[in-house]
């Protein structure tokens, strides 16, 4: 019999900051982003800062994620992050004025774009970034 919802999770350090029963997951994975139904094949993704959607009935909700991981399994999802916002929660002026030091800091980066002072720039433009597409939908 097949499933037809998906239990969605997003655990923090801080706890559980999401748990809702969807109808269709969309992550941001590092190879780019990726799409989850029920009776998915399990999987398991290593994800990059960005928007986690996910469908209600005709609804599509959306909240910002940082780094860390997904398990895709036929009835469930689960997001392993540190950083987790939703709209409500963010503060646009805030996320501008982080975007654009990071871009800064990037746009004056001497050594090559590599290693982890440059990683750390860039997930904190990532960071940056979701938080204001948020604010977008």
């Amino acid at each position: 019999m097949a499933t037809e919802k998906l239990t969605l999770e997003v655990a923090t350090p801080r706890g559980l900051a999401l748990r809702t029963e969807t109808d269709s997951v969309q992550a941001p994975g590092v190879q780019g982003e990726f799409g989850v139904l029920p009776g998915h094949l399990p999987v398991l993704s290593a994800l990059q800062s960005g928007v986690l959607s996910y469908r209600e009935g005709q609804a599509t909700k959306r909240v910002a994620i940082g780094p860390g991981f997904a398990q895709a399994e036929a009835e469930k999802v689960l997001i392993l992050t540190e950083l987790f916002a939703r709209a409500d929660e963010v503060d646009a002026e805030t996320a501008r004025e982080e975007r654009n030091k990071a871009e800064q800091a990037l746009a004056s980066f001497d050594e090559p774009h590599e290693g982890p002072d440059h990683r750390e720039l860039k997930r904190d433009l990532d960071w940056a970034q979701a938080r204001l597409d948020i604010l977008e939908s």
